[in-house]
């Protein structure tokens, strides 16, 4: 089994109802990103169909921060109740649960004091190819991303193990964002403002 992999992705929490609900995406098909990892630097992208297996498997967990904060421990904030792809990506919609701990993290997501959100899941089936289209495999591809070659990986089927809002997103450039009543949307950090916040904290 391929290794454990982490990736950010845009969520909000709506205040329908009792403003426990989460809906959004987890995921974007055809959208390229740049990964650094400690595989290297190279882009990335979700094809569609990449969780159609592992939605009828099993529901992935609704945790806070991976299930690493000693506080809370991996029991899970909330239930994902919900989970379909579409023509855009990874639709999602959970329940945050009424006890303190996940209370705790709703509202710092209200407050705009937590901004991140990251999926945990393991490569299944991904294909690579070079800067001129062409396909690589096997060693190759670690040869390429050690000499610095642009590569771009597509992620064509994934185990989904559990999804969340996070402290300290491992990648920048997403934002998570909490609607009041009102509608009016509470701040959320820029994709510059995140990734000097993670150089500081990687820094520390």
């Amino acid at each position: 089994m391929s290794r454990e992999l982490i990736r950010d992705w845009e969520f909000r929490q709506t205040e329908s109802g009792d403003g426990r609900t989460l809906e959004g995406y987890a995921a974007v098909f055809g959208q390229r990103t740049t990964i650094r990892d400690i595989s290297g630097e190279f882009t990335e992208s979700i094809a569609r169909g990449a969780f159609k297996k592992t939605l009828a498997e099993r529901m992935p967990a609704l945790q806070w921060n991976h299930g690493r904060d000693p506080a809370v421990g991996e029991v899970p904030i909330g239930k994902f109740v919900a989970l379909r792809e579409d023509s855009h990506g990874l639709h999602v919609t959970g329940r945050v649960f009424a006890n303190d701990a996940a209370e705790r993290v709703r509202e710092a997501i209200a407050e705009g004091a937590v901004t991140g959100m990251s999926f945990r899941f393991r490569v299944l089936r991904d294909s690579w190819v070079d800067e001129r289209g062409k396909t690589i495999t096997g060693e190759n591809v670690t040869r390429a991303l050690m000499n610095g070659r642009p590569l771009h990986r597509t992620l064509r089927e994934v185990q989904l193990l559990e999804a969340g809002p996070v402290l300290t997103p491992a990648y920048a450039g997403t934002s998570v964002s909490v609607r009041s009543a009102d509608g009016a949307a509470h701040p959320t950090l820029s994709a510059a403002q995140a990734r000097r916040t993670l150089d500081l904290l990687k820094a520390m």
